[in-house]
């Protein structure tokens, strides 16, 4: 069976048992790329994922199961595993969604040009990136990592009220992993792109980027323990602020895991910071017309605007909690079971540039690499995290800096931000957050 028609006897089998509440979602993805080392193709992979998972609810008891067979005996056994399930559990109180018109906007998730790429073309892209990465500086001393690939997927989300809603999305990448050293100071430089646009793929640009993120930490060296300002790098604030999403979630609230409770509606950050999820932006990757469990997403979900938190994030059960509407934010994968999350995360463009923010303190730090996150907690909002990057005086570039912690809490840290640039990296993600400077924060040397 392909996807619609597994999901198509999903549904029937639900209802031949006797099921009037259940939904499914279902996913088929195949992944094909290449390694290359030295001039020589290391490593080919496809590998292909496929699954289909079902929601029972039976007298408000939900349970749970998947199957990653698509025959018609495996996938009645998995609608049998749920149903058994629902003897044991505790009631979930939640209704499910009936069809609704979609806007007719196209997400631009779909390139069938992409479909024409081949082994052929990765051997390529790969060789010439390999040659780039090592012509890219002469301080490259080995590129252990050259990879080139696509992802092509389908999606289908579906529930016994008639929602049936199918989507299709694929994408390319293509990127190097390179070591620069100075003496026996060594530093790693990478650089990905991926997305749709496959004319972006230049393999000279990509290597030199590459290349420039480690020549420029190269001579690092640590700094006096103190109270710096601080520039979070547009590469790196997405990675913060995705650390500490789930503090946003209605769920998280609802379970006291978030230090948001009883915080809607009141000033928790600097008035310059707002955050958004928005659903309907093209070539995102984050963008969804529907959630994971067939709710129809909003354009523009306000989170938190001009440093007043405005809402939570909810999905079919945690609305129901709040006796609130779904914002459209439930995730879930065949196998798991229903979440919440961002579809896009998108902290607003400011009006000044890195530069302008770099000069905004006679002791800044431009921190351009983080080193791990097991120092931060969501729960508590702790961050204690290696940093690299580069330390500024006077708006001036002095010298790389590494061996240093920064320590301070998230919550702490949104009444700090001072600044916001008018820049987003190049990076296909769907966290989009420019440089943002804070102030007053400690830094360990």
């Amino acid at each position: 069976m392909d996807l619609e028609q597994a999901a198509q006897f999903v549904l029937e089998e639900g209802k031949r048992y006797g099921l009037d509440t259940f939904d499914l979602i279902a996913t088929d993805s195949e992944d094909i790329g290449i390694e290359v080392f030295k001039g020589r193709i290391t490593s080919t992979e496809t590998s292909r994922s496929r699954g289909v998972g079902i929601r029972v609810l039976n007298h408000s008891r939900p349970g749970y199961s998947y199957s990653e067979r698509f025959s018609k005996e495996a996938l009645s056994q998995m609608v049998r595993d749920a149903m058994d399930q629902t003897e044991i559990t505790d009631t979930l109180d939640l209704e499910l969604p009936s069809p609704k018109d979609l806007p007719n906007i196209d997400l631009k998730h779909y390139n069938p040009e992409l479909e024409k790429l081949d082994f052929a073309w990765m051997r390529e892209i790969g060789l010439a990136l390999d040659e780039a990465s090592w012509n890219s500086d002469k301080r490259v001393e080995n590129v252990p990592h050259v990879g080139v690939g696509k992802t092509s997927s389908q999606s289908l989300i579906a529930n016994s009220k008639g929602v049936f809603v199918k989507k299709e999305s694929n994408v390319a990448y293509c990127g190097t992993g390179l070591v620069v050293a100075n003496g026996d100071i060594k530093k790693m430089g990478s650089y990905y792109r991926s997305g749709r646009d496959i004319s972006l793929f230049d393999p000279k640009y990509i290597a030199e980027e590459a290349a420039h993120r480690g020549t420029e930490l190269l001579d690092a060296r640590p700094l006096a323990s103190g109270v710096y300002s601080i520039v979070l790098g547009n590469r790196v604030s997405p990675q913060i602020f995705g650390m500490f999403s789930s503090p946003y979630f209605a769920d998280s609230v609802q379970k006291g895991s978030s230090r948001l409770v009883g915080k809607l509606g009141k000033e928790i950050s600097s008035p310059i910071l707002s955050i958004h999820c928005e659903a309907h932006i093209p070539d995102y990757p984050g963008s969804r017309l529907i959630d994971a469990e067939g709710i129809p997403t909003s354009a523009e979900t306000k989170v938190l605007e001009k440093g007043v938190l405005r809402s939570f994030l909810y999905n079919l059960e945690s609305s129901k909690k709040d006796g609130v509407v779904p914002t459209g934010h439930g995730v879930r994968s065949y196998s798991g079971r229903a979440g919440t999350s961002f579809s896009n995360m998108i902290v607003p463009l400011g009006e000044r540039s890195k530069e302008e923010l770099l000069s905004s303190d006679s002791h800044c730090i431009l921190i351009q690499k983080l080193e791990g996150g097991a120092g931060c907690s969501a729960v508590s909002g702790e961050i204690s995290i290696g940093i690299q990057g580069i330390y500024y005086k006077n708006g001036k570039p002095e010298h790389a800096v590494d061996r240093i912690t920064m320590n301070t809490n998230y919550f702490d840290l949104l009444h700090k931000i001072s600044g916001i640039s008018n820049e987003y990296s190049d990076s296909y993600s769907s966290i989009k957050v420019p440089d943002v400077l804070i102030s007053e924060i400690h830094i360990a040397g």
